[in-house]
């Protein structure tokens, strides 16, 4: 369910108070200011950042992330639907399936590494993966929930396969694709940062390792800020989609 302006005003000032709490518990020394800066110090590091390139360094994750999204989330969502589709695919597909998609797809970014080396194309290669895994079981399922009802109109009417997909798989799919793009991006975007922690020296997940070793945290926190500020971006977006392709199920 879409939500009100007044549960956005809950939200808002719920958040305010918190935020007024944690500025008085630190400037007052109830909490470590050296652990939890105060909020006003933690928004005076905006500008210290972007003055340091913080918006190349954000450019940098969002290619990375878009990028790997793209080459690992289209596949997925075209294999997906195949397998949701035709039963007999879904019977070739599903033991591979079970034995691959509980791996944690980070595990694998060392091999990665030795197969394409420490470059862009391993940190790609990760994310795709990461991403492909929730697109695909998503659209599967999507497919899977469509009524036979429906393709047997389409086939008496003399539609083509073409047809099919078109006209009734893609469109009664789409919600279960988006809600399946929903959660891949975000364990996308959790992969790509965790990458930039170890590997890279740009980068969102750069920023935030750094501050650490430097113990600059005000830095770690507008780090932290700016992934949330992403992840909320892009789930709204998807949220924008669902709400124009299915608006019922934004319904209660």
């Amino acid at each position: 369910m879409k939500p009100t302006a007044k549960d956005r005003a809950i939200a808002a000032a719920i958040a305010v108070v918190l935020f007024a709490a944690w500025e008085l518990a630190a400037r007052n020394e109830w909490i470590s200011s050296t652990i939890f800066p105060p909020p006003t110090r933690i928004l005076a590091g905006f500008p210290r950042l972007w003055r340091e390139d913080l918006l190349e360094n954000v450019s940098l994750t969002l290619m990375r992330f878009l990028g790997g999204a793209m080459l690992g989330g289209i596949p997925g969502i075209v294999f997906g639907l195949i397998v949701g589709w035709s039963p007999r695919m879904r019977r070739i597909a599903d033991p591979f399936l079970a034995a691959l998609h509980p791996i944690p797809k980070i595990v694998l970014f060392p091999l990665f590494i030795v197969i394409f080396g420490v470059s862009e194309w391993s940190t790609l290669a990760a994310i795709a993966l990461t991403v492909f895994f929730p697109t695909l079981i998503n659209a599967a399922a999507g497919a899977r929930d469509i009524s036979p009802l429906y393709f047997e109109v389409v086939r008496s009417y003399g539609g083509s396969r073409m047809a099919l997909f078109r006209h009734v798989l893609l469109p009664g799919s789409l919600p279960m694709i988006l809600s399946g793009v929903r959660i891949a991006a975000n364990i996308g975007l959790l992969v790509t940062i965790a990458i930039e922690f170890t590997v890279t020296t740009r980068g969102i997940g750069s920023i935030i390792w750094l501050a650490w070793q430097t113990m600059r945290i005000e830095n770690l926190y507008v780090g932290v800020i700016v992934c949330s500020l992403i992840g909320i971006t892009i789930n709204a977006t998807i949220q924008w989609l669902l709400q124009r392709v299915a608006p019922w199920q934004m319904r209660e």
